[in-house]
């Protein structure tokens, strides 16, 4: 029997909501320093997003990791221990809020758009090489965890 239905679709939304809300709050913080000290006509690099799709990366490799090193069943149709489906819930959800493809994506093509093409680049690149250094050292981390 399956911990998804009902509730477990309703934990899997909320810790969405919860990451999501987390993803904001990173955002807006890095963003309002970024624009503190404005320079006319500057573009300015997404690091808030950027630190936001690290850091989901980094929670959904070392969760992951723990998770199949203390033999929690990850399979969405077979849930049947309430720990596994908290886990499902940090890996979907907050993991899943936390990051942003779309974000990332409109970030892109934005400074593409306007002319920054290096930063553009840049942020791709950084993206990329960050979420993946940051998963590999979750995972890393995970299999340490007791």
């Amino acid at each position: 029997m399956s911990l998804l239905w009902p509730g477990g679709f309703l934990l899997i939304a909320l810790a969405g909501a919860l990451g999501a809300l987390i993803r904001y709050l990173i955002d807006v913080s890095i963003s309002a320093r970024q624009h503190a000290q404005p320079r006319r006509g500057a573009k300015i690099f997404p690091a808030g997003i950027l630190v936001a799709n690290t850091a989901a990366a980094f929670l959904v490799g070392a969760t992951a990791a723990w998770a199949l090193n203390h033999d929690v069943g990850l399979d969405l149709f077979s849930l049947s221990r309430l720990s596994d489906l908290v886990i499902v819930a940090l890996i979907l959800g907050v993991g899943g809020g936390l990051s942003t493809m779309s974000t990332f994506m409109l970030a892109v093509v934005s400074l593409w758009r306007s002319g920054a093409r290096a930063m553009a680049l840049s942020y791709l690149g950084a993206t990329v090489i960050a979420g993946l250094c940051a998963g590999l050292a979750g995972i890393l981390l995970g299999r340490l965890l007791p």
